[in-house]
């Protein structure tokens, strides 16, 4: 895989219009050695929320596909179903367009690079439309620190070949027991009878194969 040179400043009016300063691929690979087991873990849930063009976002996939190569390159279906579901615990945001589209074009082309990699040939058209899905359902563009009511995420979660698919708003995800009760969370007491938010989904789709996700999406 060619090495992507390492860019932490687009430009100097970016940095003094949006702060904008990209982070550099040691202190990304530091961060992620703190919580190395998690990163590894194919299913474990991440949120960058300053993403810009997806230095922690594509770090995480790779270490998520050594594990995904290492334990299902030999069954084509599994592959791809773990596939969707690595990429589908990745989130991100970004205030900037061009880095959403960015972010999402390297997980794109770090996914379809394993692929080939690991299965001895490129993915068929529809495999690759489903990638672009997850991430455009994934990597959003948006204010997380003042526009969060505006973000919807989608929680992807994978049963044999089948995922169940749910879409939360990202306010209702970032509330707490003490902010009671709104349209998409509940409160409950945990062992300690200590409060506990749970978020409720806004939408919930039936359970479907995962070459079939395109399917009554339109």
């Amino acid at each position: 895989m060619t090495e992507r040179k390492e860019q932490q400043i687009k430009s100097e009016k970016r940095v003094a219009d949006f702060g904008e300063v990209l982070t550099a691929r040691r202190e990304v690979e530091a961060m992620l050695d703190l919580v190395k087991n998690e990163s590894e873990r194919i299913d474990s849930r991440f949120l960058e929320p300053a993403c810009g063009t997806g230095n922690f976002l594509t770090a995480i996939l790779e270490r998520k596909l050594k594990t995904l190569r290492a334990r299902y390159r030999t069954k084509r279906a599994d592959f791809e179903a773990q596939l969707l579901s690595a990429l589908g615990s990745i989130y991100g945001i970004d205030l900037l367009e061009d880095n959403v589209k960015e972010s999402r074009q390297r997980l794109f082309e770090l996914a379809v690079q394993c692929y080939k990699d690991s299965l001895h040939k490129k993915p068929d058209e529809t495999f690759q439309n489903l990638i672009r899905f997850v991430l455009s359902k994934n990597i959003l563009q948006g204010d997380s620190l003042n526009g969060i009511d505006k973000i919807t995420f989608t929680q992807w979660t994978l049963i044999g070949y089948r995922f169940n698919r749910e879409e939360y708003a990202f306010q209702a995800l970032n509330n707490k027991p003490e902010d009671g009760l709104d349209l998409f969370g509940t409160s409950s007491l945990n062992e300690k009878q200590q409060p506990v938010y749970i978020p409720q989904a806004r939408k919930r789709f039936s359970p479907v194969h995962y070459r079939k996700l395109l399917e009554g999406t339109k």
